[in-house]
Formats: structure tokens, sequence, C-alpha cells
């Protein structure tokens, strides 16, 4: 699991490398690998299909419930059933990555070409991912507080990727954007109460890290 939690922190320095404009370069990749898969494109349409667009305010105690620690694993178990095998290939490519040795931004291009044949699976992950929020009755935003404290509380650190930011950033031609940021923890935080409600769903949600990763 330590390998994995790295793995995440190696994402989020990738990524942030090449959005936030560090590489040039490696910008350019990001840019053409979301300009040649056309399917990339579709994902903030489908993100509009979710229904409950209400703004969501966190509590200040920060403290989960137990119905909604329910649904963060109920969505990931639906997208994961979608995925099907693609997941174990995923999930393959993501532990690869968290058991490099000393990774540079030079490896940003390899890391997201990698991914370009998941990228329709991902895809169809993404509507899944929409249709259970639907069920749920979740919004976006909801849904990625109760995944960011769940993993705060788990100790497990990994990137909320928005994606769809970045493809409308890349439509309008705009300059390079920072579309993830770094979520959960680096060691169980937050409340005592949010440690509890996550420990009996432990396994599941730590199995699932691949797809908090990617923004699943």
């Amino acid at each position: 699991m330590k390998k994995l939690a790295i793995g995440c922190l190696i994402v989020l320095v990738l990524a942030g490398a090449v959005i936030a404009g560090v590489s040039y370069y490696a910008y350019r990749q990001a840019r053409a690998m979301f300009v040649q898969f056309a399917e990339l494109g579709q994902v903030p349409e489908i993100e509009q299909r979710v229904r409950n667009k209400s703004a969501f305010v966190a509590p200040s105690s920060d403290e989960l419930t137990a119905r909604q620690v329910e649904r963060l694993v109920q969505v990931q178990a639906r997208v994961r059933q979608r995925l099907g095998e693609k997941f174990a290939d995923l999930e393959r490519r993501y532990k690869a990555l968290s058991e490099k040795q000393n990774p540079t931004i030079a490896d940003a291009p390899t890391l997201l070409s990698a991914y370009r044949d998941l990228a329709a699976g991902w895809v169809d992950a993404k509507r899944s991912q929409v249709d259970a929020l639907n069920e749920a009755d979740l919004s976006l935003q909801e849904y990625r507080w109760i995944r960011d404290q769940a993993y705060k509380a788990l100790g497990v650190p990994f990137m909320d990727f928005d994606v769809a930011k970045l493809v409308e950033e890349i439509r309008a031609g705009g300059k390079a954007v920072e579309p993830g940021r770094l979520s959960g923890a680096v060691g169980p935080s937050g409340p005592e109460s949010n440690r509890k409600l996550v420990e009996a769903y432990r396994k599941q949600l730590e199995s699932n890290v691949a797809l908090a990763a990617l923004g699943l």
C-alpha cells in the first residue's frame, strides 16, 4: 500500500508538471494525446449529465456520514464492474508507476502514452460513474469531497484528476492549466469518526485507489 501511495504522489507530480508548464515539451505531448483521442473530448458533456448540480457545502467538522461512505463504495464498485478486465490492466500500469525509481519530468510523455489504449475504456467508466452518481443522487462536488475525506481517513494520497477541465482548456486554445490536485493524505488524518467509518471498507477502497488516481 505504501508503494501505491508513493505512486499517487508520482502521478501528481508528473501531471502537475505537464499541465502547469514546467516542461513545455511534456505539455505538448499531453495536448497531442487529448487531441488524438477524440473519446476524451466527450468528458465535459458526459459530466453534464449528472442530475444533481446543487452546490455542496462541506460540514465544518469534515465528518462523513455512514450513508456517504456507502455511496462512495457503491459508485466505485459500479465503475470497476463497467471496466471489467480493463481494470486489471489499469491497476497493473498504476502499480508499475508506483514502483518506478527516481521518476523525472522526462517520464511524463511515457506515462501518458501508457494510458492511450485505455482512453475509450476510461470514458466508458466515466459514463458508468455518472449513472451511479445519479442513482445515488450525488453531485460530482460532493462525491469528490467524500472520496477525499475517505482516503484521508485511510492515509492514502491520490490525484483528483479533472479531465473535463483539461479538455475544455485545450478546446479554448488556452495555456496549460492544472487539472489535478493532491487529495487524500500521507498517513491517516481527519476526524476519528471518519477513520472508524472507512475501516469497514478499507479493502475495497484501497483496491480501488487506481480509480481515484484517474479521477473516477
